[in-house]
């Protein structure tokens, strides 16, 4: 089974409509695909944060039915060619909690992914945000700051609010590599095991600075070891980014000894060869 289960459209930051994805997809012989714009509900109380909420980039709140409106549309107009699910790509804030349990409570998502875009208020993958990254490092350290990333992705998964951690070590972007992190890692993945929750294997990181998937060896040796299920993501913003780098994925998962995927249907997980 050929799925994507990371895309963005131009609801967010892509460059593309949900149905022009739809046909590409079609045409890349894919079965199954997951819409996946984000939602990001900034704490009220950061005022540089929450003036990006107006941004074009983001699926706020006023965009939010529109999306789901068009997604259901698509679902039954392609049923007989694809698949297709509704998702979100939640930036998690542990001061937003509430707001975005509340939210995506009101509707029938097929699959949420929590993701960690911020830390200490910076746009970690932002690359007019680049420089501040480094600052952080430059005083603290790289294993710092990968530790404090890697414990909001651990709350993340600990709400029990969404199916899939996105791009779980997407902080290593710009090239660093944590010489330690492996505690904070399996603390993470315990907690992703004990909410029967899915790892994205993404290939975004191939198409910037670090030149790897999401996540590393390291860590997708864990899941296998404790046998966490995984969903396959390309993190599309373009469709050209459909496909890219699905194949690198199978090669990999299958090198690992992973045989299915996850696959999501209203919140419930289920298993697919692929």
């Amino acid at each position: 089974m050929k799925t994507n289960y990371h895309i963005h459209t131009t609801f967010s930051d892509g460059t593309a409509t949900p149905q022009e994805y739809a046909e590409r997809a079609i045409a890349k012989g894919f079965d199954e695909i997951a819409f996946t714009d984000h939602l990001t509900i900034f704490p009220k109380d950061r005022d540089k944060e929450s003036s990006l909420s107006t941004s074009k980039h983001i699926l706020n709140l006023t965009k939010l039915e529109e999306y789901i409106s068009l997604i259901k549309q698509l679902q039954v107009r392609y049923n007989d060619k694809i698949s297709i699910r509704l998702g979100l790509e939640v930036d998690y804030f542990p001061e937003s909690e509430k707001m975005i349990e509340e939210t995506i409570d009101s509707y029938d998502f097929d699959l949420l992914i929590g993701s960690v875009h911020f830390v200490k208020g910076i746009c970690i993958d932002c690359s007019s945000q680049k420089f501040k990254v480094e600052e952080e490092i430059k005083k603290n350290g790289f294993n710092k700051f990968y530790t404090v990333y890697m414990s909001l992705v651990r709350k993340a998964v600990e709400t029990q609010l969404f199916n899939i951690v996105g791009h779980m070590d997407i902080v290593r972007i710009w090239g660093y590599t944590p010489t330690d992190g492996a505690i904070e890692e399996i603390k993470v993945l315990t907690s992703v095991k004990t909410q029967n929750m899915a790892v994205e294997v993404s290939s975004r990181g191939l198409r910037q600075p670090i030149k790897s998937l999401y996540p590393s060896l390291r860590i997708l040796q864990e899941c296998k070891r404790l046998e966490i299920p995984i969903t396959i993501g390309t993190d599309a913003h373009s469709l050209e980014e459909i496909d890219y780098g699905y194949e690198t994925i199978v090669s990999y998962i299958k090198s690992l000894g992973y045989s299915k995927i996850a696959t999501f249907n209203k919140r419930t997980m289920s298993f697919q060869p692929f």
